[in-house]
């Protein structure tokens, strides 16, 4: 129902107001790889759970999870960006990184939007969690250690 898809934004929202100063404090001393690595898992996860529950209350937890886990991603992802285009570039890789934010939210949620209708409102779940899962095994691949790149 619209009431119930707005209460599960809502979640995230709140999970993501939470989750990006908690997860950063939370996550410090964490090796940079790891964290981002763990988020992504977490993420993918956390929407398995979701795209698999039957109970409100589950997909809610899970929502919440999922936004804290992208909160640690982007509190790691913005210092690893920063770090690897140095002092010049830093600008530019926020500014990528903002940008692959806002393209998430001007073509994911429609294509999101449109996939659900006609596959059902679990399969954009089921894709995310695909495609996090990857994302994290790609990463946890070819992403260097804090000391390999310094």
């Amino acid at each position: 129902s619209v009431s119930h898809t707005g209460l599960m934004i809502t979640v995230f929202a709140i999970g993501m107001i939470i989750g990006g100063p908690a997860m950063a404090l939370a996550t410090l001393r964490l090796p940079q790889r790891h964290t981002v690595v763990g988020s992504l898992a977490v993420f993918a996860l956390g929407h398995i759970v979701l795209a698999a529950s039957t109970d409100f209350t589950v997909i809610l937890i899970a929502r919440f999870v999922t936004a804290l886990a992208t909160g640690a991603f982007y509190a790691v992802g913005f210092v690893i960006a920063t770090t690897a285009a140095g002092p010049q570039r830093s600008t530019r890789a926020v500014g990528m990184i903002m940008g692959g934010l806002t393209l998430s939210n001007v073509l994911g949620v429609p294509i999101g939007s449109f996939a659900g209708q006609a596959i059902g409102w679990r399969g954009p779940f089921w894709a995310l969690a695909a495609l996090s899962a990857v994302a994290a095994a790609v990463i946890g691949r070819f992403l260097p250690t804090a000391e390999q790149r310094a």
